[in-house]
């Protein structure tokens, strides 16, 4: 039974497998670190884990930016860390909020996770960016 996460679900002697699992359900070249987990209590951890990692990284990212940059754009920096966070607690409310059709059901803690993931994944490109950048990343056009 294909629920509306994508997510494949066959039940096995009473426990709840995912067959594909909601990766599979990320965009193409999307890595899916969670693809080898099988019981939704172990997918539940597993993003949970890479969330958690994504995060990690983001805050050790800008860390590192906030040392290496000039005072001013240190201070730039800041506020704009400030401002996405703000971003990242609103956009999860909306997609996450009490319209989404998952806030009652076992998916749930798994595409918050996903959700986060994606978030810290994409922050941490834009902070490499700051910390590297080049002709192409950061053109202001």
């Amino acid at each position: 039974m294909r629920n509306r996460t994508g997510l494949v679900i066959a039940f096995a002697g009473g426990t709840v497998v995912l067959g594909l699992g909601l990766a599979r359900a990320q965009e193409g070249s999307e890595p899916d670190p969670c693809k080898n987990t099988v019981r939704l209590g172990d997918v539940t951890k597993c993003w949970a884990r890479e969330a958690e990692h994504a995060d990690s990284e983001t805050k050790q990212l800008y860390l590192t930016a906030l040392e290496k940059l000039p005072h001013r754009t240190a201070e730039s920096l800041k506020k704009a860390q400030r401002l996405w966070e703000d971003f990242r607690e609103a956009h999860i409310a909306v997609l996450m909020g009490d319209s989404n059709p998952l806030t009652s059901g076992p998916d749930y803690a798994v595409c918050l996770s996903i959700l986060r993931w994606r978030l810290a994944r994409e922050r941490a490109e834009e902070l490499k960016r700051i910390l590297k950048p080049d002709d192409e990343s950061m053109c202001p056009l």
